[in-house]
């Protein structure tokens, strides 16, 4: 598996300009250190951005990462994306997927690989797992995707009867699927083709292998 990460690229264009790459690792960087990204848009160009990690907050099985990058290197994504810069205001990108060059993956296991629908922010599938985050892999425009996803399951409450369950997306990753053109916001569902795994008992510490 060779995947990228969701990410989400905010120009704040006021007095002091500032441009950050958000993104969902499953290891938490120090604060400070400087990370190299690779940025892939959606016709397969990859850029290449330094970052310094400006702030962490760890989650049930991920952590929430931002790294500032050069106010310079994000006007030229945003123009390449065709997006207009706010003056005096913030601009959001989710045209591009990223990796930290040289962070290796957590080991996973596979639970499931096949369709699943997709209705909103939520993925609908039955799984005889318990409840807690896991990481889908969702094939996107040539590349694949990974998303830490919290499942939920609960007992039916229609006739029916039996198990639900459904894993939320963020919202962000929800925007980039959206941007990519693999959900239409406002249809009532999609299928879409995604491998699902658990992570092993190592997740949240840093391997030193192979790069993404």
């Amino acid at each position: 598996m060779n995947p990228w990460l969701p990410c989400r690229i905010l120009l704040y264009s006021y007095r002091r300009k500032k441009a950050v790459a958000a993104l969902r690792l499953w290891f938490a960087p120090g604060v400070g250190t400087r990370q190299l990204l690779l940025l892939r848009g959606r016709g397969g160009e990859v850029f290449q951005v330094a970052g310094t990690v400006s702030k962490v907050a760890t989650r049930e099985g991920y952590s929430r990462v931002e790294l500032q990058i050069p106010w310079g290197a994000a006007l030229s994504l945003a123009a390449w994306a065709k997006k207009a810069v706010r003056e005096n205001g913030a601009t959001v990108l989710h045209t591009y997927v990223a990796r930290i060059k040289g962070a290796a993956l957590p080991p996973l296991k596979l639970l499931y690989e096949g369709y699943v629908a997709l209705y909103g922010t939520f993925i609908r599938k039955v799984l005889d797992v318990p409840a807690g985050v896991y990481f889908l892999e969702i094939r996107l425009g040539g590349a694949s995707l990974l998303v830490p996803a919290k499942y939920y399951r609960h007992e039916r409450q229609d006739k029916k009867g039996g198990d639900a369950g459904a894993f939320q997306l963020p919202i962000d990753v929800f925007r980039t699927l959206a941007e990519w053109g693999l959900h239409e916001p406002g249809s009532d569902y999609d299928y879409i083709y995604v491998k699902i795994w658990r992570p092993e008992p190592q997740l949240g510490k840093a391997v030193e292998a192979s790069a993404l």
